[in-house]
């Protein structure tokens, strides 16, 4: 993660693994996993006068030989946003090589397959603490509500408010594998739970080599995703979003390492890849409230011009 400056900081890529080969092929294919890598590095930017001035506020090189525990916690939670959850356990993370590799694993390989199909899973019994959900039950599942897949997700410890993040990544290629860089807020209560304090996706994505839009546009690993997400409501009139997507052209994301960016102010907010902008969301004047048309009670209105963005947010990777 890096601020909005033209100082160039240098790190190793952090590196994602995952399995995606089909489970009867799992143990003969056990090391032919694609990889996924990201650098991590972070700025906090501030104004002073008409200048810039940046502070280098988070680096991870991933040289100690683990994942540092002061800079990145782990979710815990049986379920997760799709049909895996999110584990601390080592093989799901770990560094190695000075890279970080996030590796999705088999449920029932860890747990047997008499307990996933009809045991409880609870995350407070496996690792001593749960961490919610935006939304539903997220430590306790059983039975037909066990998640195939085990993951992890990293958050990281340093929150920043308006800054420069940059991720350097190789995404993994394989059958609806989806990776995310996002941020969320620091102080999800301040405004209220999802999406009423925004959310700001720096990289979606499907490791889909085939997957399109019933128009023909592709969805999968060639495609790079971004989006913020505010408003009063979860669905509906409520929720609004902007997106932007670019597709590199006569290769994929998987192939090679690209660098994913954020550029964000009390003015705009910018996500991109390498030298391409996906997305510029420039503050309304007239606030995101009334730009999108949402009703009752303005939420925002004790806010900063830019709110729901004006709050500190971290960083999420995961899969």
């Amino acid at each position: 993660l890096f601020s909005s400056t033209l100082k160039i900081i240098r790190h190793k890529p952090l590196t994602i693994f995952f399995d995606t080969k089909q489970q009867s092929y799992r143990r003969q294919v056990a090391m032919e996993i694609p990889t996924v890598s990201v650098a991590v590095c972070v700025l906090l930017l501030s104004l002073v006068g008409c200048s810039f001035s940046a502070t280098t506020v988070f680096h991870d090189d991933f040289n100690g030989g683990n994942i540092d525990g002061n800079k990145w916690k782990h979710d815990k939670k049986t379920s997760g946003l799709g049909f895996e959850m999110y584990t601390p356990e080592h093989q799901n993370s770990y560094v190695r090589n000075g890279q970080l590799f996030i590796c999705p694993t088999f449920t029932e390989d860890r747990f047997g397959a008499d307990r996933f199909a009809h045991g409880s899973l609870d995350a407070r019994e496996l690792w001593g603490a749960c961490d919610p959900n935006w939304g539903g039950d997220s430590c306790h599942t059983q039975g037909h509500k066990n998640r195939p897949i085990m993951s992890a997700t990293l958050r990281s410890k340093t929150h920043i408010k308006y800054g420069r993040v940059e991720v350097r990544a190789k995404l993994p290629i394989g059958d609806w594998i989806w990776p995310g860089i996002w941020m969320m807020p620091t102080e999800p209560g301040h405004y209220g739970g999802w999406p009423k304090s925004g959310e700001i996706d720096m990289l979606e994505t499907a490791g889909n080599l085939n997957l399109h839009h019933p128009n023909g546009r592709s969805l999968g690993v060639d495609m790079d995703q971004a989006h913020i997400h505010y408003g009063n409501a979860r669905t509906g009139d409520g929720h609004a979003r902007h997106e932007g997507m670019y597709n590199i052209p006569g290769t994929n994301f998987g192939a090679n390492f690209h660098t994913y960016w954020l550029d964000w102010t009390a003015d705009h907010i910018k996500v991109g890849v390498d030298s391409h902008t996906l997305m510029t969301v420039n503050t309304p004047s007239n606030s995101f409230w009334h730009e999108a048309g949402l009703h009752g009670t303005n939420i925002w209105a004790n806010g900063g011009k830019n709110a729901p963005f004006d709050r500190p947010f971290y960083l999420i990777l995961d899969v």
